[in-house]
């Protein structure tokens, strides 16, 4: 993956992020009201936390940097 650089850049990696956040929190609740399946709520709800903390970071870098022609589709 090439290294971000502009704002639309990180909006992507914390759309992404997000993604991955809600499927793994969706897993985990899945999980916890499974039969013999407790054991993987934690894992999966500690991945979930950790993709919405990327997709936090990812936003705040975003917000910092300048709106480029590309970020706003004209």
């Amino acid at each position: 993956m090439p290294k971000p650089q502009t704002r639309q850049d990180y909006l992507y990696i914390a759309d992404e992020a997000l993604r991955e956040a809600s499927a793994l929190a969706k897993r985990a609740a899945n999980a916890a009201y499974g039969q013999g399946r407790h054991n993987e709520t934690q894992d999966h709800a500690a991945a979930s936390a950790a993709w919405a903390d990327v997709a936090r970071s990812a936003a705040a870098i975003a917000q910092t940097l300048p709106e480029t022609p590309e970020d706003t589709n004209v």
